[in-house]
């Protein structure tokens, strides 16, 4: 009986054999030199991100597991994710057999005299082998054709057909010398190579046998290492460098909470210390964080946060795509400024912070960041519009964006009670719902519906100021830090533990953002809290059946993930219709990142491509809940003229009125 055992390659002189591991000893070093020579360009060094790398290495691991292996954003898509899982795994695959053979020949054999590819083994070694073959051909031909057919927008260059034709040409080129082996050393346990035991078949009629068959085999065997080496020495020139750079990206990116900013001082220490040398804003992308470089350089240029965009939606000059591929390449080339450079002052202005870039991105890259520190350096440089100036300065004047007298907010006292002893949960009425005509309405009425479901809850009047929020994210963090300290010093004051308020933004900075300058307090969005109001039956509400859409606020769902409550609202009060950009692939209504306060240039409003979108449901109301959604999409169905279609109402306004009895 024959043993069962993978054939040698005898018919391969030792000299070939030996040349082969220089040269792909040779090739792995340029590589890994390329690779390094990029990092030290950008200006990461190797050690201290070794160290980095080390001290989070449980971290480290579990994210390339999750975002890298396992693909955790990409298979949301499922053709592109089915298509990258077949590559990547495909190739691992390929890179695991290749690597068995040659423990086995050129390593066990010498040493030992025998190898490991023996029996069993051997044989489940031959299934797996063809069959990630077969899945990276397959996930090939996919994409080949999706970027042929263009049914998804890419950005499609030569290098992705080079690189798409070089590993499907190094597939089939294997298939076939491992078939050309079946056929000059027929075994009957070859049948397991289900891929290459048919294809076996074709040598005999054509007449490669025998020695023949052998110097054939040499000479595909010697293009099939050419054509390694090639494909190997180009992937840090190429996209397919994404796997190493990627990898590294996932594996440093911070576990920071979703709606966080970074924090480039602490104005609290500084005061004390009297030292307020620290840098603000990104001059030149030197200036970047360690974690924004390896972002950039992570980008595999997919397109996904420029599809998703609503500032590209509506014809601006701001692409996420663009932004991080310019830093990418100006990192290979040494700097470059921010703005006008990498970035034009009106593209910087365009973002929302919608961060449906950031929730797109399969390698976990942060694009709004860098348009975030692009305005921190035109605040810096006192490069600001005429709106964005007069925002600040009625900011810094009367601790609001209108520019009203503070004590005005004491007008909803009449509404609600002023905060007192035994209190300690406040409902921020924010700076909409006390100056805002529109939005002090839905303000009065959560303060009814709170009342009404018994809870126990105070107001600050004119003691309450603007939470920085906007101020933070146009790039004034000073003004934003002063604001939190004053804020905080109210909440100790009076010892409070909860903060029910109906701007997201409000919440997100409450929730995320004030923990770090000292805030310990429950934040709750009024969805939340009037939901359980309902399903305490708090409050009773009846269904009207009529047919209603729902717009996912972007600061309320994607950034921190509270869908339910304002489903259950519209589901208990009417028949609740999704439209198709819901959840978290919502469109944004235009008004986030401080765009509420000035203009971009732009073909198309963003708050009308929503709009567009609520009316194709067919839908009579859209709900919403948050301030600025309901300024931006009433709006937008004045200009629009679809006022008679569709009204735009605040999930407590919706339960205003389906309240029973």
């Amino acid at each position: 009986m024959v043993a069962i055992t993978s054939p040698t390659l005898v018919f391969i002189p030792n000299s070939e054999l030996i040349a082969d591991y220089v040269l792909s000893f040779a090739v792995l070093a340029f590589v890994l030199a390329e690779f390094y020579i990029r990092y030290r360009k950008a200006g990461l060094k190797f050690v201290p991100s070794v160290k980095y790398i080390l001290r989070n290495l449980r971290r480290f691991i579990a994210q390339i597991l999750n975002y890298g292996a396992f693909h955790r954003k990409n298979i949301k898509n499922v053709y592109a994710g089915i298509m990258h899982l077949m590559i990547f795994y495909g190739i691992l695959i390929l890179f695991i057999a290749t690597s068995l053979i040659a423990l086995s020949h050129d390593i066990l054999k010498n040493i030992l005299g025998y190898g490991i590819l023996t029996g069993n083994f051997y044989l489940n070694f031959e299934v797996w082998a063809n069959i990630g073959g077969v899945i990276l051909v397959a996930g090939l031909l996919m994409a080949l054709i999706r970027r042929v057919r263009k049914k998804v927008p890419l950005d499609t260059i030569t290098q992705d057909f080079i690189i798409i034709f070089g590993l499907l040409i190094l597939s089939i080129e294997g298939f076939f010398l491992g078939a050309l082996k079946i056929a000059l050393f027929r075994e009957s346990f070859d049948i397991y190579r289900f891929v290459e035991w048919p294809l076996s078949y074709i040598y005999s009629p054509i007449g490669v046998t025998g020695n023949y068959g052998i110097e054939v085999y040499r000479i595909l065997w010697f293009i099939h290492v050419l054509t390694a080496f090639g494909v190997a020495a180009y992937i840090p020139f190429s996209k397919l460098s994404h796997m190493f750079y990627s990898a590294v990206g996932i594996g440093v990116h911070p576990q920071n909470k979703r709606g966080e900013m970074s924090t480039p001082f602490i104005l609290s220490e500084a005061l004390e210390s009297g030292n307020f040398d620290f840098k603000v804003g990104a001059k030149t992308i030197m200036d970047l964080s360690y974690f924004q470089k390896t972002d950039a350089i992570a980008c595999t240029d997919c397109g996904r946060c420029e599809r998703a965009c609503p500032a590209v939606s509506s014809g601006t000059d701001l692409d996420p795509r663009i932004v991080v591929q310019n830093i990418q390449r100006a990192l290979w080339n040494g700097d470059a400024p921010m703005i006008d450079g990498i970035i034009s002052q009106n593209a910087a202005w365009s973002c929302t912070t919608c961060q449906a870039c950031v929730e797109e991105c399969p390698v976990l890259i942060d694009p709004q960041s860098y348009n975030l520190e692009a305005r921190r350096t035109l605040v810096m440089d006192n490069r600001l519009s005429k709106e964005t100036s007069t925002y600040l300065n009625n900011l810094g004047n009367t601790q609001n964006p209108f520019g009203n007298s503070n004590s005005d907010r004491d007008s909803m006292l009449q509404y609600g009670k002023k905060i007192e002893e035994g209190m300690d949960t406040i409902y921020w009425v924010g700076c909409m719902g006390a100056f805002d005509p529109r939005y002090n309405k839905v303000a009065r009425d959560v303060i009814d519906l709170l009342k009404k479901g018994g809870v126990k809850f105070g107001l600050l009047g004119s003691e309450e100021k603007c939470n920085g929020e906007t101020a933070r994210r146009m790039g004034e963090e000073g003004r934003f830090q002063e604001l939190v300290l004053q804020n905080i010093e109210t909440f100790n004051k009076y010892g409070i533990k909860k903060i029910i308020t109906s701007c997201p933004h409000c919440m997100n900075t409450f929730r995320n953002e004030y923990p770090k300058f000292g805030l310990k307090a429950e934040v709750v969005h009024h969805s939340e809290e009037l939901a359980n109001l309902i399903r305490e039956d708090r409050i009773k509400v009846k269904n009207n059946r009529e047919t209603v859409t729902l717009h996912d606020p972007c600061y309320l769902g994607r950034i921190n993930g509270e869908y339910d409550n304002t489903r259950m609202i519209v589901g208990s009060t009417s028949n609740l219709r999704e439209m198709e950009r819901g959840r978290e692939k919502s469109f944004c209504c235009g008004g986030g990142g401080g765009n509420y306060w000035y203009k971009v240039e732009q073909e198309q409003p963003i708050s009308k491509i929503r709009m567009s979108q609520a009316l194709e449901t067919g839908a009579s109301t859209l709900a919403v809940a948050c301030p600025f959604c309901t300024a931006m999409l009433e709006d937008a169905s004045r200009t629009m003229d679809v006022e008679n279609k569709i009204r735009v109402r605040d999930i407590s306004e919706i339960i205003k009125e389906n309240l029973e009895g």
